[in-house]
């Protein structure tokens, strides 16, 4: 029988605590590879990923170290939010990663079209492999970026939302919070920034009614 989990999930016998008592269990587990890339200039990149779309790593490994110029832009985007579109996304997103629910070791991310449909769905142990991930997938099928939403279940620090402005994305959805500097960012660039998702609410963090 196939299983779309050969070698990504592991088990391991282990114990728990639970409730003044300790027994053991068979718990599942993320496994984790490294992909080595050729850069263009020469020399080698070695990173730690989840063995998944690891075409589309390569590809955004790829472009995030050529340092490409993003087109700037003097105001946000033109099509305002439909945030109640966007919550319920959102939501639907926190119940899609599999792979999470069985090992609790992923970061999630996923790129949305500008009607909220998703076009792509990733995992991996690292956040910015997320990003590359999604980033890769764009251009290997010539996906626009500033056309398109990023979703991403990690905190939004500002190093994450430089490499996604590098790779031209201009509307965010961080589950968790951003830092101070990762907002100031935004607004600075133009980039929408949504996040800390709980329940039925989030923070507008950058948009055209926050300068």
């Amino acid at each position: 029988m196939y299983d779309p989990y050969d070698g990504i999930i592991g088990s391991l016998l282990i114990q728990r605590y639970d409730q003044g008592e300790v027994f053991s269990m068979t718990d599942s587990l993320g496994k984790e590879t490294s992909l080595t890339v050729e850069l263009p200039e020469g020399g080698q990149l070695t990173v730690a990923c989840t063995p998944i779309h690891l075409a589309e790593l390569k590809a955004g490994i790829l472009y995030s170290q050529s340092h490409p110029m993003p087109i700037l832009s003097d105001d946000f985007p033109k099509e305002a939010p439909d945030y109640a579109s966007i919550l319920e996304e959102q939501q639907k997103f926190s119940s899609r990663s599999d792979l999470f629910i069985k090992t609790g070791s992923v970061h999630s991310g996923q790129l949305m079209d500008l009607d909220y449909v998703p076009v792509f769905f990733t995992e991996d142990m690292g956040r910015h492999n997320v990003l590359d991930k999604l980033i890769g997938y764009a251009r290997l099928h010539h996906i626009d970026p500033a056309r398109v939403w990023l979703m991403i279940s990690s905190r939004m620090p500002l190093e994450l939302i430089h490499k996604a402005h590098l790779a031209g994305i201009r509307r965010i959805c961080c589950i968790s919070a951003p830092t101070r500097e990762a907002v100031e960012f935004a607004r600075e660039q133009k980039i929408i920034l949504l996040g800390m998702f709980r329940g039925a609410r989030f923070n507008i963090y950058s948009s055209s009614d926050t300068e």
